[in-house]
């Protein structure tokens, strides 16, 4: 587990070296957390471990492997609350697989949704099995990937967000929006927020508004979908 990174000055931020590491910041602010980096101890050790991360996950399960668990998932048929009940019978797995999530709809494994047809897929890899977490969003160790259903609107960012800061999951188009992704990093709870509308949305600045504001910064007239995200007992 990494250091619990607060410390002097914003820089000091697990997710903040994530999103160093992931390349996401530029100018001023990629030549700060160098030289932040260059003299803090903890965040060194969260670079260390955040890079061992990314190496065991990639060397055990490549995210295209993952991505075609997930495209298999969704393509099976869904199982009966019932059926599915007889086959989660041991605590440590239960604690895992949390259940499927619902909809507004009431059909299982709909996910979290809009008030439109939209919704958002949370899916994390376990051993061999790819499962669906519910939308209490406890979920294990292992690599996840988030995943727009039924968008309803032109254009999408997924962010992934740790109290004041947040990091750029997926920016694009919002048909078959999908993002793989490593939470790493000491928080016990996170937020995933998908903003999607019919207009451009700039990443970075949909990012920043928030990073400071939450939801209630997103562009006007945006739809924003939140799950959050939260470390399963082990």
């Amino acid at each position: 587990m990494i250091a619990d990174l607060g410390g002097p000055g914003p820089a000091c931020s697990a997710l903040r070296v994530r999103r160093f590491v992931a390349g996401e910041l530029s100018g001023v602010e990629r030549e700060r957390m160098q030289a932040h980096l260059e003299g803090c101890a903890r965040c060194q050790e969260a670079l260390r471990e955040i890079e061992a991360e990314k190496a065991r996950v990639l060397r055990d399960v490549p995210f295209e492997r993952f991505a075609a668990g997930v495209a298999e998932k969704l393509a099976a048929p869904v199982v009966p609350r019932r059926a599915w009940r007889k086959f989660v019978p041991i605590a440590a797995a239960a604690a895992l697989l949390i259940g499927i999530g619902i909809g507004r709809s009431g059909r299982e494994g709909d996910g979290v949704r809009t008030k439109g047809g939209t919704s958002t897929r949370l899916y994390q890899k376990v051993g061999a099995e790819v499962i669906a977490v519910g939308p209490d969003g406890v979920v294990g160790t292992g690599p996840l990937q988030l995943e727009l259903a039924s968008p309803d609107r032109a254009q999408a960012v997924l962010l992934l967000v740790e109290g004041n800061d947040a990091s750029v999951l997926y920016a694009g188009p919002s048909q078959a929006a999908r993002a793989p992704f490593e939470w790493v990093g000491p928080a016990s709870s996170a937020t995933l927020v998908t903003v999607l509308s019919d207009q451009p949305l700039d990443a970075e600045s949909v990012r920043r508004a928030v990073a400071e504001h939450g939801t209630a910064g997103v562009p006007e007239g945006s739809e924003v979908i939140a799950r959050p995200l939260v470390r399963g007992k082990r």
